[in-house]
């Protein structure tokens, strides 16, 4: 089975500072803001850079496996079975950086944000969402 990935949803990037961030890439580069999402800047109808701010003076902290790639896929739950036969670990986040494993096909996909999270062999994390399902509930197309 080949995983069907509609689309690049968004990306996810850490910036020291948000609005100076947020000058550059609406300012400079035309982006447009997304009025139902703080941090987040359309690049068009269904691509979004999805802004991660790290607090000034932090040390940049080992969760920044926050900077990420976000695919959308029209079946989580058949991205699940394809991932967990190929012995990929998966993971679901919330809004504080816990994280659940999903270790069998059936297991609930309601913790966090509802997306699923991997990490490719460099430590890379890619996030698999659907629209309609966990955060993006409400949302058929777009951002």
């Amino acid at each position: 089975m080949k995983l069907e990935v509609e689309a690049i949803h968004h990306v996810g990037l850490v910036v020291k500072d948000r609005a100076v961030a947020e000058r550059f890439y609406v300012d400079a580069l035309g982006l447009e803001r997304v009025p139902s999402r703080p941090s987040w800047l359309r690049l068009n109808g269904a691509i979004a850079i999805h802004l991660i701010p790290l607090a000034s003076g932090e040390d940049e902290p080992q969760h920044h496996r926050f900077r990420h790639v976000a695919l959308q896929v029209a079946d989580l739950r058949a991205t699940l079975r394809l991932l967990l036969n190929e012995g990929i670990r998966v993971s679901q986040f919330d809004f504080d950086g816990r994280e659940r494993d999903v270790a069998a096909p059936d297991d609930p996909l309601d913790f966090g944000v509802g997306s699923l999270f991997v990490r490719d062999p460099d430590g890379n994390t890619i996030e698999f969402l659907q629209l309609g399902h966990g955060l993006f509930a409400g949302r058929s197309v777009g951002l």
